[in-house]
């Protein structure tokens, strides 16, 4: 059986993925920055590794012995270029590098579509990327230095362009249960979205079966914001959306996000997040899931909203953002 390492485990995705990567019989690998998080583990066998994206000696600890990494740790906000690099970029490149020295064979790494600007069609295979983020700028950046790295050493490596991704763990879902949510813009723009159990199951798959290549992937439902608002307001009738003016949202953000930028911990209220949000981003419905041999359990936001009010039940759970323990 393969050794997998996951890298952002005790994150919002991470944390599905090496459930699910348990539940299929590995016991998985995880590199865990802040020790405390680690206790997220406590009913799943698994290895901790302590270890950081920045120390390349402790990357080259966490790869010994691995055969195949699952990449999604990283700074995750719409922030600028220059604060997402170091861990996005470099990090990235550092884990590869460590990874082909060590032998690992398989590196899959979670992108994301927002390497991608706005999609007069559902983006596909061959729809050419265009960031109109720092944030996709610099996964995109982490994609093709991992070709390089590919490339040089033989190792095979997968880039999972990951949709809006939802869940009860999910940010969005935490403001969402304290009864509003604000949105800059009209919300008639399409998204790809994936439910988190989904994101899991696909990023489980792609390891596993040693899928190779760049693309994207989503549910069969590039939904608008505004269907998948509204869907929520009927299955949680406490929850009221806040719309701004997309511009007043832009500058609204513009003015906070010096303020807020001083601060280690990333946050949500950057111009980016605004324009990102605003982005018009379909994505054809089959891409990766018919090279694996799975179809999404949730395949539309019409199925999997009313699954994330039902994974209220189980969840007490502190998104990594909002962790203000460092150790």
């Amino acid at each position: 059986m393969q050794r997998v390492l996951v890298t952002g485990g005790t994150g919002f995705i991470g944390f599905e993925l090496v459930r699910k990567l348990c539940e299929d019989g590995f016991k998985p690998r995880v590199l865990v920055r802040r020790p405390h998080r680690a206790a997220l583990f406590a009913s799943l066998d698994i290895e901790p590794v302590h270890g950081d994206l920045l120390s390349v000696p402790s990357l080259e600890r966490a790869v010994a012995g691995i055969d195949t990494v699952v990449h999604l740790g990283a700074r995750a906000s719409f922030e600028s270029y220059h604060r997402l690099a170091p861990t996005i970029v470099d990090g990235t490149a550092a884990l590869a590098g460590a990874a082909a020295r060590a032998g690992v064979e398989h590196f899959v790494f979670a992108s994301s579509l927002f390497v991608h600007g706005d999609a007069d069609q559902p983006i596909g295979r061959d729809t050419p990327p265009a960031p109109r983020l720092g944030y996709g700028a610099a996964k995109l950046e982490a994609e093709e230095a991992l070709e390089r790295i590919g490339v040089e050493s033989g190792m095979t490596v997968a880039s999972v362009r990951l949709p809006h991704v939802y869940g009860p763990q999910a940010i969005l879902f935490q403001q969402i249960r304290r009864g509003y949510a604000i949105f800059p813009g009209p919300m008639t723009n399409r998204c790809g979205h994936l439910h988190v159990t989904d994101a899991a199951r696909v990023l489980a798959a792609v390891a596993a079966q040693r899928w190779t290549g760049r693309s994207a992937v989503a549910d069969r439902d590039s939904a608008t914001w505004v269907e998948f608002f509204t869907l929520l307001e009927a299955y949680y009738p406490y929850f009221r959306m806040v719309r701004l003016p997309r511009r007043l949202g832009y500058w609204g953000a513009a003015l906070l996000e010096p303020l807020l930028s001083r601060r280690s911990r990333p946050t949500l209220y950057t111009k980016g997040t605004v324009v990102g949000f605003n982005l018009e981003l379909p994505v054809q419905p089959q891409l990766i899931w018919e090279d694996v041999g799975l179809e999404p359990e949730l395949p539309t936001v019409a199925l999997g909203i009313p699954a994330v009010f039902d994974g209220f039940v189980h969840y007490r759970w502190r998104h990594p953002m909002l962790d203000r323990r460092r150790s």
